[in-house]
């Protein structure tokens, strides 16, 4: 509707931008890792773009989200505005389900390539043929394999 009373008043650039929908950046981590390099690299770039930070943090259906404040904490010290979106589950499956319907998503960032299996059933290879559905770049921020917190 905002786009539509910018036409109307002749201000083409202005309601093109508002249809176009803002930039996000969605960082997905676990419950059971976690990588502050990710967060640092998810703020840093979201803030150069102006684009909005959207964490999606997974558990796995059988554990408690007992990182989460830990989290949280981490990313208010910084104080950038970010919303959190949780789900339960396989990492892949919840990145891949909400990515779909999501154009605005312009890559989603994991700390490291093991976290992408936590709470999967299916052992398969992390970049599988599943991932060719994934509708915007994956960045992989980690150097070196995080150890999975237990």
């Amino acid at each position: 509707m905002s786009a539509v009373a910018f036409a109307e008043m002749g201000e083409h650039e202005a309601a093109r931008e508002i249809q176009k929908g803002q930039k996000t950046v969605l960082l997905a981590i676990s419950d059971r890792a976690f990588d502050s390099n990710a967060l640092t690299y998810a703020l840093n770039i979201s803030e150069r773009i102006n684009a909005n930070l959207e964490i999606l943090y997974v558990s796995e259906s059988d554990r408690d989200r007992n990182g989460l404040n830990n989290f949280l904490s981490e990313v208010k010290k910084v104080g950038f505005r970010f919303s959190l979106v949780m789900k339960k589950g396989c990492v892949k499956k919840a990145i891949l389900d909400y990515t779909d319907k999501r154009s605005e998503i312009l890559f989603v960032v994991v700390g490291a390539a093991l976290e992408l299996n936590i709470g999967c059933e299916v052992s398969e290879k992390v970049f599988s043929k599943t991932w060719k559905k994934l509708k915007c770049p994956l960045v992989v921020v980690s150097k070196n394999e995080m150890p999975l917190m237990e």
